[in-house]
């Protein structure tokens, strides 16, 4: 009987099997949506360990989130793959600096796991006061600069360079920066940022210990890489030396964590840091039918983002309505139909671009009796150490839930039927993105949730508001993109038209030659 990994290699495509199974010791896979990134790493992974062309003992794979960890952990299971090393990147950061202390008798390192309550301090002890200024919006903030390795006195230059807006005025932010940062060294402890700068600083100055770990990690995958920021990729140049052996896997146009300092040009510029690599494109979505995938490029402005290796599909639709209330009644109506025709509600969410949108959704479900569910996710970095591949952990039951899920939270889920609403300037994109950054990005995210669907994908957009019970008199624009998307679903249907009559024709051509001769 075959294994699964066989098997997995039997029903792979030609351009999954030749990035499994490419003997180049740097590679970078370009994986657009529903490619199948995760699943051709993994077995990448086992290919390479049953050829022994590498040991599982001294590989390590780096991820963005826990939940991806175990993902990845529980399919080398099944490939038969149980000593490599998987973990969050920042896991990983934890992990050399405890070790660093520990070979010269220090003590492990005290971690920050919130930098709110020295926030509050720092803000009560300021001189000016700033409305904006929060715990929330000076922790995004210093996130933002530790991400680049800017500290106080390069904050303020490098925010109006990057065109960041900034809660207050820069200069406060720099001065609040620089008094968290005093409070944080005399209490003599990291944050989670420090991490990634303290883990880069040994390995660049201590070159004994960089060739130790060298060796231990001889084979670096990256899974997102296009989720990388900057503090991320010089650790991870700093792992990995000048003669790397390393995979990297990811899509720029999924890239939705500029606000937290990721880059989509980190990527590349990996690749372009080591002209041996060689680049494979994913390009055919396995997951979303083509009409999901042309709409999805007509939304970012690429109609060749992808391709789908499905055939046929539900067309995708656009909705408009009066009012978000009459929107979310709908919505709702569809949810509720969907769910009892599919079997199951969890095959159906509702994605918007914030969490208040949701909420006049989970109102119009309970009043129609379909079951939801907010989803959750990981947006924060994981604290946890990297582990050893072992047998994975049961997964709770799921539970038979419409999801309601932000476009930030449903990224690398999917799901039979898609709502995405809320299509509207002032959402998508959101009010205050402005620069070309920022747009670029909103932008990407609107592909994201359009990708999220495998089979049915609706868009609607309310031209009022009702609040309190009164409909606003101010009436939205609908989003800037969603003429484009609208014009290929009008090519989709003219497409599909002469198709259909042709098929009516034949039909009608059978039932004569099947009628009697008169």
């Amino acid at each position: 009987m075959r294994d699964r990994f066989t098997l997995a290699l039997e029903r792979s495509t030609a351009t999954q099997l030749d990035a499994i199974t490419a003997p180049d010791r740097q590679l970078q896979i370009i994986a657009a949506a529903g490619s199948g990134k995760t699943r051709v790493l993994t077995l990448r992974l086992a290919y390479r360990c049953r050829e022994e062309q590498l040991d599982p003992a001294r590989a390590l794979v780096a991820t963005f989130s826990r939940r991806a960890a175990d993902e990845l952990r529980s399919r080398l299971f099944t490939y038969g793959v149980r000593d490599l090393t998987t973990g969050t990147i920042h896991g990983l950061a934890l992990r050399l600096i405890n070790e660093f202390r520990h070979d010269r008798g220090g003590k492990p390192v005290e971690v920050l796991t919130s930098r709110h309550a020295l926030l509050r301090q720092v803000i009560g002890q300021l001189d000016r006061n700033a409305p904006g200024l929060n715990p929330q919006s000076l922790d995004a903030e210093i996130g933002w600069a530790k991400s680049r390795s800017i500290g106080p006195d390069g904050y303020s230059e490098a925010a109006a360079g990057a065109q960041r807006r900034s809660p207050a005025a820069r200069s406060l932010v720099a001065d609040a920066y620089a008094a968290f940062e005093r409070l944080r060294l005399s209490a003599g402890v990291l944050d989670f940022d420090d991490l990634l700068s303290t883990a880069t600083t040994l390995l660049n100055d201590d070159a004994r210990f960089a060739a130790a770990i060298r060796w231990r990690y001889e084979h670096l995958s990256l899974d997102e890489a296009q989720d990388l920021n900057p503090a991320q990729r010089d650790l991870l140049l700093a792992i990995i030396g000048d003669d790397p052996d390393f995979t990297f896997v990811g899509d720029p146009n999924q890239s939705i964590y500029g606000w937290n300092g990721a880059d989509p040009d980190l990527m590349g510029d990996l690749a372009r840091r080591f002209p041996a690599t060689r680049t494979i494109h994913l390009r055919a979505n396995h997951r979303s039918s083509a009409g999901i995938v042309q709409v999805a490029g007509a939304a970012l402005g690429a109609p060749g983002a992808g391709r789908s290796a499905k055939v046929g599909g539900i067309v995708p639709t656009v909705h408009y309505y009066p009012t978000d209330a009459d929107e979310a009644s709908d919505i709702a109506a569809f949810c509720l139909h969907e769910g009892r025709r599919r079997g199951s509600y969890a095959s159906v969410a509702v994605l918007a671009r914030t969490n208040a949108q949701l909420q006049i959704v989970a109102d119009a479900l309970d009043r129609v009796g379909a079951p939801y569910r907010l989803a959750g996710g990981e947006l924060a970095p994981a604290s946890d150490l990297d582990q050893r591949s072992a047998k994975p952990r049961l997964d709770l039951p799921q539970v038979d839930d419409v999801v309601l899920s932000t476009f930030h939270k449903a990224k690398g889920l999917e799901w039979s039927s898609v709502v995405v609403m809320g299509v509207a300037e002032g959402l998508v994109p959101l009010h205050f993105a402005t620069t070309q950054a920022e747009l670029a990005e909103e932008r990407r995210l609107l592909y994201v949730a359009l990708t999220r669907a495998t089979d049915h994908l609706r868009i609607t957009f309310a031209e009022r508001r009702v609040h309190n019970g009164q409909v606003d008199s101010r009436r939205r624009a609908p989003s800037r993109w969603l003429a484009e998307m609208e014009f290929d679903l009008q090519r989709q249907q003219d497409e599909a038209a002469p198709v259909l009559g042709e098929a009516r024709l034949k039909i009608l051509e059978e039932i004569r030659r099947q009628l009697p001769e008169s």
